[in-house]
């Protein structure tokens, strides 16, 4: 099947791509995955750090914002990468 695919490919109408534009997209295509990255790390980051806080609150904050400990607890328990 893979063989068919690329029988089908026009090697005449195709785009000839200079080892120039071939590394600008790579580049960019490396920036884009780093960026995703970084925003993944930071996310993972940001939720690891407020579900301290939140086991840092008294049961009166909890209270006022209609949570309960177990409620919090169940939360902070949960790995930094599941949401």
């Amino acid at each position: 099947m893979r063989q068919e695919c690329i029988d089908t490919i026009d090697t005449q109408t195709a785009p000839q791509l200079s080892w120039g534009q071939w590394a600008k997209t790579g580049a960019r295509m490396v920036k884009a995955d780093a960026l995703q990255l970084v925003t993944l790390l930071w996310t993972w980051h940001e939720r690891s750090r407020q579900r301290f806080k939140m086991r840092q609150m008294s049961d009166d904050i909890l209270k006022d914002i209609g949570r309960s400990r177990a409620d919090i607890e169940k939360e902070a328990q949960k790995p930094f990468w599941k949401a």
